[in-house]
């Protein structure tokens, strides 16, 4: 009985370990890590990882849940302007997402049937309809611009964020300025 529990317990130790190497290696270098390199990284074998995640995706739900389920949470700063508040907003997001490659991939070419993705982004509509509600009150949207619209815009820049070297937070704000132009109030 004792050998059973040890080895439930080195279970429950590499599941964590695996997860942790995991976590660390897609937000480096995204989803393309090698499973064999996130092994090694972990100090247990392919088997090892195998027998506690069937697949690649298994893995990613498990490391990346969390981090989608942070940004599912993030919020419109309470105070601002609409487009005050999208530019905050937007900002902190790609902040976030530059230092994690792998929510970068899920959310540009991620499954929509993934349910922590498919709450993000309809997370994502919910801030850009809480924008435009404000507008509404300062005008600080044009007038044709929908929550779906804001989302959109956000999505789009995710997708630059895949293309921007090395995370310049230069071009990333000038990024940002550049979609809030086309949301803004002429």
């Amino acid at each position: 009985m004792t050998e059973d529990r040890k080895q439930r317990r080195d279970a429950v130790a590499n599941r964590e370990r695996i997860l942790a190497a995991a976590g660390e290696a897609f937000r480096e270098s995204g989803m393309t890590v090698d499973m064999r390199a996130i092994a090694a990284a972990a100090g247990v074998g392919l088997g090892t990882l195998y027998r506690h995640f069937p697949t690649r995706e298994h893995l990613v739900q498990a490391a990346m849940g969390t981090d989608l389920a942070e940004l599912a949470e993030a919020a419109l700063p309470e105070g601002a302007s609409a487009i005050a508040g999208l530019r905050e907003f937007f900002t902190a997001t790609m902040a976030q997402l530059s230092r994690n490659r792998a929510m970068v991939d899920l959310l540009v070419g991620g499954s929509p049937s993934d349910e922590d993705l498919e709450r993000c982004l309809a997370h994502l509509t919910g801030i850009g309809q809480q924008a435009v509600d404000r507008s509404r009150a300062d005008h600080t949207l044009a007038a044709d611009v929908t929550a779906q619209d804001i989302a959109y815009q956000l999505l789009g820049l995710i997708r630059i964020a895949q293309l921007i070297p090395d995370s310049d937070p230069a071009l990333t704000e000038h990024q940002v300025d550049l979609a809030l132009r086309g949301l803004a109030a002429k």
